[in-house]
């Protein structure tokens, strides 16, 4: 099959021809869609001499199930199905999935019908990320939540699902305003335009409930805790947050990532899913490239040169 991957550790992701990945007691995708995001080009720089090679990149996909293990009882063969590849990359014309922990369950769910496959495979990550660190918020019904980098992959999804749980939603962006606005943002402040965080304790003395950080540094992630009073709540999704100091402050602070995030499960996709199905998100897609040009569209992303969801089309 083809697939990006690293052969050995310090060479460069390549297109290669490698064997399909067996199933080992988990399921075998083909794929026919893969995601890009920040997070494929992190995994390859934390890629150690003693890291298991070939490393194949990617992590969204979405496509068909080839091979489910012997006790799956909801999925079957011929289901098209989306999720998170941890163990065996994305970018590839075959993934597979099996359990990194018995404590976690594989990140694999059926897409609906009415559901496409675009709409699928740019889900998982960045959707995932925001819901889940909602759930850890307690997000609902009046709840004054604060969301920076409103207009970016993670930050839309949690503006459109805060905004469907009754929050009132304070988005900030750098650039795309109106973007965070059409999403759902009840008021948007910009950073290019001044002090944001006094800005919105002028607007709300007494400041918000929560704060959902996907783009600040340690440092400015601190500020956040002058918008915040005692038994409030803050999650970053880029670990900006020193959990400890929050909380010498009476703030619970949490860092989520993929094996943190309690909605990285069959449940928490196919609540995804459903919410694209009625309507409620929209699941933004920028472009859909070919997988030769599965690199290029990577390089550029990590480098900030390009904004919106990418797909590649195996």
């Amino acid at each position: 099959m083809r697939a990006f991957a690293v052969r050995s550790f310090g060479d460069r992701p390549e297109l290669h021809d490698l064997p399909v990945p067996a199933a080992d007691g988990g399921f075998v995708v083909r794929v026919h869609l893969a995601g890009v995001n920040p997070v494929d080009s992190k995994l390859v720089e934390r890629l150690t001499a003693e890291s298991e090679f070939p490393f194949v990149l990617g992590v969204d996909f979405a496509g068909v199930l080839e091979e489910v293990p012997g006790d799956e009882t909801e999925l079957r063969t011929g289901d098209r199905v989306f999720g998170m590849a941890r163990r065996h990359g994305s970018y590839a014309e075959y993934t597979a999935l099996r359990s990194t922990s018995p404590d976690l369950p594989i990140p694999i769910a059926r897409i609906p019908d009415d559901v496409t496959d675009e709409q699928a495979a740019a889900l998982p990550v960045a959707a995932v990320a925001a819901l889940g660190s909602l759930e850890l918020l307690g997000t609902g019904p009046g709840q004054v939540l604060v969301v920076t980098g409103a207009a970016g992959a993670v930050g839309g999804y949690a503006v459109q699902i805060a905004k469907h749980r009754g929050a009132h939603v304070i988005a900030t962006v750098r650039s795309g305003a109106d973007e965070a606005r059409r999403l759902g943002a009840n008021e948007v402040f910009e950073s290019g335009s001044g002090d944001v965080v006094a800005a919105i304790l002028a607007a709300h003395p007494d400041g918000v409930d929560a704060v959902l950080d996907n783009v600040s540094d340690p440092v400015a992630t601190r500020r956040d805790a002058e918008l915040l009073g005692a038994g409030r709540r803050l999650v970053s999704t880029v670990h900006a947050a020193d959990e400890s100091w929050f909380a010498g402050r009476q703030i619970t602070a949490t860092n989520i990532s993929g094996p943190t995030n309690p909605l990285a499960s069959p449940a928490g996709l196919a609540e995804l899913a459903r919410l694209v199905a009625d309507g409620t998100v929209q699941a933004r897609v920028r472009d859909v490239v070919p997988l030769e040009d599965a690199l290029q569209v990577r390089d550029r992303l990590h480098q900030g040169g390009l904004s919106g969801k990418v797909l590649i089309r195996i």
